[in-house]
């Protein structure tokens, strides 16, 4: 996933949540689904802790959802590629199905906080819901953190959303403190976004939401990239063909592969919907892919299990 944007700070929703994976075209993807990491190859349940698509290659996800309410959303520092010990997949995989359930965000924090060295260069956002006493009732909310190594193999460091990101905020592939916000596609997607938002404080049907969050992610830069250098400057990535990494005589098409838009109300309720961007045909050719072969998902945090988990 290179780009995402969110709010946590809605009359309606704990969390509004839409972004774009972009990825070469022919890597091994699952659609989104109810699993619990399975190793790959294997029988999964279909239900399952997390909600989520998987990265058939290295096992893990870039982001999702699990039943209690927790979300993970991960991009990848833009750098040169190297070797590292783990895959990058690991760090959302490990904060949807954690090995110690009643683990708290600090509890996660501190365990990632010393991982120093293992991974290529990483931005994740990680939220943990709790229940808040308002006027109106308890009602879900989320606390939030973002983690980083600032480039591959560095020290990883953690901090909590400003008030501003908490409001509206954006993450590509840049680093954080270093321009990462500055990112034409980042300042574009954030502006975008709060339009949507002061619309749905008015009151708008969630679907309609939904749409204007994908019609948001579907913003393309003119002229638009042709390699990865200009990345920065689109939201949603055409194919362009490029070298595959580990080969230097393989070509491959990278492009947005596919959009997701993730809405938690405040009384719990969770709608996930994916759709593919762009796919390739049974004969290897780029094809714009079809909405209406979109996945949805509707289903309910257990309020009564995120009592005091901060």
């Amino acid at each position: 996933m290179c780009v995402a944007f969110w709010s946590l700070e809605h009359p309606a929703y704990a969390l509004i949540l839409c972004s774009n994976r972009d990825e070469y075209l022919s890597r091994p993807t699952a659609n989104a689904h109810f699993h619990s990491f399975e190793p790959v190859g294997r029988a999964e349940d279909p239900d399952g802790k997390v909600l989520s698509g998987r990265d058939l290659l290295a096992g893990g996800t870039w982001a999702g959802v699990n039943r209690s309410g927790r979300v993970a959303l991960l991009t990848n520092i833009t750098e040169p590629p190297g070797k590292y010990a783990s895959s990058r997949g690991e760090l959302a995989s490990s904060f949807l199905l954690p090995k110690t359930p009643t683990a708290t965000l600090r509890d996660e924090l501190d365990k990632l906080l010393a991982e120093n060295g293992r991974f290529a260069g990483f931005n994740l956002l990680l939220l943990a819901p709790r229940r808040e006493h308002t006027e109106g009732g308890r009602k879900l909310c989320f606390d939030s953190a973002f983690v980083t190594n600032s480039g591959g193999g560095g020290r990883v460091t953690a901090r909590g959303l400003s008030d501003a990101e908490r409001r509206c905020g954006g993450l590509s592939n840049g680093i954080d403190c270093a321009g990462a916000n500055e990112w034409p596609k980042v300042k574009k997607g954030t502006r975008a976004l709060q339009d949507v938002l002061e619309t749905a404080t008015e009151g708008i049907s969630e679907s309609k939401l939904v749409e204007r969050l994908f019609e948001l992610l579907t913003w393309t830069s003119d002229p638009a990239p042709v390699d990865r250098a200009a990345l920065r400057n689109t939201i949603r990535v055409d194919p362009f063909l490029t070298q595959v990494p580990q080969s230097s005589d393989r070509k491959e098409y990278y492009g947005t592969r596919l959009s997701t838009v993730l809405l938690v109300r405040k009384d719990g309720g969770v709608c996930l919907v994916e759709r593919d961007a762009w796919m390739l045909d049974p004969h290897g050719d780029v094809v714009e892919a079809d909405a209406k072969g979109q996945r949805v998902f509707h289903f309910q945090i257990d309020l009564e299990s995120n009592d005091d988990q901060v």
